[in-house]
């Protein structure tokens, strides 16, 4: 007997020697937390962890897939949806006592001359539809639950998160109810194993309603058509990408893209016009750096650089046929408004004073003049002229577009009218090969190249370049508004956009792209290193909400958190944006978040790298 316990007691101590020295730890070690102390309306676990529990206790009338995506906009959130299935004769029964109960109360009002309760009539109807399809196998209900956590390091914070919470929930017609006194029953009810303390609350649910409670954290993103961009950085499958897709994936074509220095930004983008040409898209790059020389002479497109003193190829007064709700029109009141506001800042620019009264009058007299003289008027017909050619003794007969007026012409008008006559002196600057003429003469840029850049470097003068800036972005938006381009995809890529969007005027030519460009099929996609700019100015805001697409690359920790914030991005996406290896970033849509890695393909890198 003694030898048996000496034995046992030897195997005891074996046995935690064991135990000390493996050192080992169990599954829920992992996750258990320092403390767990109930209070009535949180639980404290520890320094720096609160959590506070809610329950949903009103729903919506009609639910839909993602309802609840958008509480994760929270940071340190999680949600838990419980469902228990209730069997099919059950269900059968209530529905059918409550249908009767409900036909009982109809027939009663009727026959007291009671006015119609189309409330109740439309429970009526819902029942009945309902007890038909449980009946016919198509439809099931359950009882279900959601559980919500919310963490904070203090509990102000949690209190912040708890209204943000009930704001949200408000918007979907939900409403979120504290766990008071229940807050360690409903925090195991929400872990996932089943053990349900919590029995509060429970709804029952058809299986729409079901699959509305699952979040949509879908990590994986591919549409039908649009052009391959890369993998996803957890599963290696391919990410394809389709600006021009529409709802309910896209609600516009527009596309940011930020990233800081070495991030692959450039690259990204060169990769990713290269691929829409292929597919036959047009597209213009604005390259305020001779980056893209290289890639558009590769693939056969034009190349132009605007040089002060030199003609660009681009004329201010180049009007297009658009369309509108009475059909075709030539838009001279717009094209008008435009020349009149860029006089308007060269005036400011240099005399520190816009066009005055007498002097704004003279200028739109003088544009009305100058189309009036070659014939053109708001039909689309006046653009142009019929022409007869003899080639080898054969004649050749045809339309072609007339010659526009230009800043030449203009200075000229203007120099006849004595309230404008200063003006037109100082216009010199703008025509015969001074330094601001860029834009002085007819346009030369051909269209039917459908891969266009245009160079910007060489203006170093700021009023220069925002001068050009304003020009092009006219110009461009003439362009691909043009009816006969209307099923066309066209793209517009604005390369360190910030450059374009500190300028308020060149701000509202790319807020009108990415606002009206979804009815012409055109997709701005601008890029900067650094979103900050942008969300230094209203204007660029607004930019950034316009673009239902952006594709953030790594940031600097300090931009990386005012990004986080302003996207509604979690903790862990915050740091992911800091931390980012060369070519990886975050893929955001209206619908869809992916984590995601932009690779050229070998022959790619041969035109890519600058």
């Amino acid at each position: 007997m003694n030898i048996d316990k000496k034995v046992t007691k030897t195997q005891e101590n074996a046995q935690e020697d064991e135990r000390k020295f493996m050192a080992r730890h169990d599954l829920i070690d992992l996750f258990l937390p320092d403390v767990f102390e109930e209070n009535k309306d949180h639980i404290y676990a520890g320094p720096g962890k609160y959590a506070r529990l809610y329950v949903i206790d009103k729903y919506p009338r009609k639910m839909h897939i993602g309802i609840l995506n958008d509480l994760f906009e929270i940071d340190n959130i999680s949600i838990s949806s419980y469902v228990e299935n209730i069997p099919d004769a059950q269900v059968v029964r209530k529905l059918t006592s409550k249908l009767v109960s409900y036909q009982s109360n109809m027939y009663m009002q009727q026959k007291r001359g009671h006015m119609i309760d189309y409330g109740t009539q439309q429970a009526v109807a819902d029942l009945d539809n309902m007890r038909e399809l449980v009946q016919t196998n198509r439809d099931r209900m359950s009882y279900v639950q959601i559980m919500i956590t919310v963490w904070g390091k203090t509990l102000e914070e949690l209190d912040q998160k708890g209204e943000w919470l009930e704001d949200i929930c408000a918007r979907k017609g939900m409403r979120p109810r504290v766990c008071v006194y229940d807050q360690a029953k409903a925090y195991i009810t929400s872990l996932p194993y089943r053990n349900i303390k919590y029995m509060g609350n429970m709804r029952n649910a058809v299986i729409g309603v079901v699959a509305s409670l699952v979040p949509i954290g879908n990590t994986e993103m591919s549409h039908p058509g649009g052009i391959y961009l890369g993998n996803n950085l957890y599963t290696n499958s391919p990410v394809f990408f389709d600006s021009f897709i529409g709802p309910p994936l896209l609600t516009n074509p527009m596309m940011a893209i930020f990233g800081m220095a070495g991030a692959g930004k450039s690259v990204t983008m060169k990769t990713i016009a290269s691929r829409a040409a292929a597919t036959g898209e047009w597209i213009i790059i604005l390259d305020p750096e001779n980056e893209y020389e290289k890639l558009i002479k590769f693939l056969g497109g034009q190349y132009f650089e605007i040089k002060s003193g030199q003609f660009s190829g681009i004329n201010p007064f180049e009007l297009e046929v658009e369309e509108d709700e009475k059909g075709q029109v030539v838009d001279i009141y717009s094209k008008l408004s435009e020349i009149r506001e860029l006089l308007s800042m060269f005036c400011q620019k240099f005399r520190e004073q816009p066009l005055r009264g007498q002097e704004i009058s003279a200028v739109e007299e003088a544009i009305n003049i100058l189309y009036a003289n070659k014939g053109i008027t708001r039909d689309p017909e006046s653009l142009y002229r019929e022409v007869t050619e003899e080639v080898d003794g054969k004649f050749f007969t045809g339309r072609i577009k007339k010659d526009m007026p230009t800043l030449s012409d203009l200075r000229e008008e203007l120099s006849k009218n004595e309230a404008t006559f200063g003006l037109s002196e100082m216009m010199k600057i703008l025509v015969d090969g001074r330094s601001l003429s860029m834009f002085d003469g007819q346009t030369k840029i051909d269209l039917s190249k459908r891969l266009i850049g245009i160079n910007l470097k060489h203006l170093t003068d700021e009023f220069m370049k925002f001068f050009a800036v304003v020009n092009v972005m006219s110009w461009i938006w003439g362009k691909f508004s043009n009816w006969k381009f209307k099923g066309i995809h066209k793209r517009v890529i604005v390369d360190e956009g910030w450059l374009f969007a500190k300028y308020p005027q060149a701000a509202v030519f790319l807020e009108s792209i990415a606002r009206r460009g979804r009815k012409y099929r055109i997709s701005l996609l601008i890029a900067s290193q650094q979103m900050n700019e942008f969300l230094s100015s209203e204007s660029g805001k607004a930019i950034i909400n316009q673009c239902a697409t952006k594709f953030i690359m790594k940031q600097d920790p300090n931009v990386a958190r005012e990004v986080a914030a302003y996207l509604s991005l979690s903790e862990s996406c915050k740091e992911m944006i800091s931390s980012f290896s060369q070519g990886e970033g975050l893929l955001m849509t209206d619908t869809d978040l992916v984590v995601m890695r932009m690779v050229p393909f070998d022959f790619e890198w041969d035109y890519v790298i600058t």
